[in-house]
């Protein structure tokens, strides 16, 4: 018998891609300190800092799927947290209208990274992965300009990490990405997909 499935996170860009996957599951949002656990990766840092955004996405997400497996001990949890890194910067999600407008101004032009962490945890198993994309974005230009105003105007940065999602106009800005699409707007969702039939084939 099929364990329940449980999506620890209340991402509706995340929801839509594990639909794609699983069609019966349920969402329960993790309540964790996702700066303090932020702060504790950072203290400790690698010289490669790419290195040390993968262990803080894989971090969050384990805590994040652990939480709920906790009072769920018999369902399988998937976990999730997305991050975007420029240069050796984190970009979480804006405070504000000014920050977002600046965070996507700082974007234009340069190559930055899109990493998502994902746990799945069943039972005493956990499988844990860190998904990474390259995007780079067009230099910054009037029209440019008056997107980005537009778009922050909007609402739309203002729930998502860099302070764009690939999926809505911010994709106007993108002039190539290398790597798994998906994984950018949230979710590496393939990847889980073949980790997930691998996981529940073992019960």
């Amino acid at each position: 018998m099929q364990p329940e499935i449980i999506l620890a996170s209340q991402s509706p860009r995340r929801r839509e891609l594990f639909k794609l996957a699983v069609k019966d599951f349920t969402v329960k949002a993790a309540e964790i300190n996702e700066k303090e656990i932020e702060t504790a990766v950072l203290e400790n840092r690698d010289e490669d800092f790419l290195e040390t955004a993968k262990k803080l996405v894989i971090e969050l997400a384990s805590k994040k799927a652990a939480e709920i497996h906790r009072k769920n001990p018999d369902a399988l949890v998937v976990g999730a947290d997305t991050v975007v890194v420029l240069k050796e910067n984190i970009l979480g999600k804006p405070r504000d209208n000014e920050e977002a407008y600046s965070m996507i101004r700082r974007l234009a032009g340069k190559i930055h990274h899109v990493l998502t962490g994902v746990s799945i945890k069943l039972g005493s198993m956990e499988d844990r992965f860190v998904s990474v994309s390259q995007i780079c974005f067009y230099p910054w230009d009037e029209q440019m300009e008056r997107e980005v105003q537009a778009y922050v105007a909007s609402g739309k940065a203002s729930d998502k990490a860099g302070a764009y999602g690939i999926q809505e106009e911010a994709g106007l800005w993108v002039e190539w990405i290398k790597g798994d699409y998906n994984n950018i707007v949230g979710l590496p969702i393939a990847e889980l997909n073949k980790r997930l039939n691998k996981l529940i084939k073992t019960v």
